[in-house]
């Protein structure tokens, strides 16, 4: 089990979608709205169709912020990484890590608690 977690949360796609999740509903410097919707959405997703439709919606909401502040961008590779993990381990153990990911502070943050 342990190896199926470690696979799971230590998975750079994982870790880069966690942080852009993040960033939405941390902005830096009150530069645009928190987007806790997403996350709170992530939460209910069940299955591997709500997972692809949320993501979607989600990347479409943070495109916008990223062009007008340049900020990094989930990469192709990440998503089709996201997507085969999903087939393997499933919706649920995916969705629990990309939450963790985004709730924890990443240590490129400075200050604060």
């Amino acid at each position: 089990m342990s190896e199926k977690l470690s696979e799971i949360f230590l998975n750079p796609a994982i870790k880069e979608l966690g942080a852009l999740f993040r960033k939405s509903i941390r902005p830096p410097n009150d530069l645009w709205a928190s987007d806790f919707a997403s996350l709170v959405e992530l939460e209910y997703v069940e299955t591997p169709e709500q997972f692809k439709e949320l993501i979607w919606k989600f990347l479409r909401r943070y495109e916008v912020i990223a062009r007008k502040h340049k900020l990094k961008r989930l990469s192709e590779n990440g998503l089709d990484e996201i997507i085969k993990l999903i087939d393997k381990f499933g919706v649920k153990q995916v969705r629990a890590a990309l939450i963790a990911h985004a709730l924890v502070k990443s240590s490129e943050e400075e200050g604060g608690v």
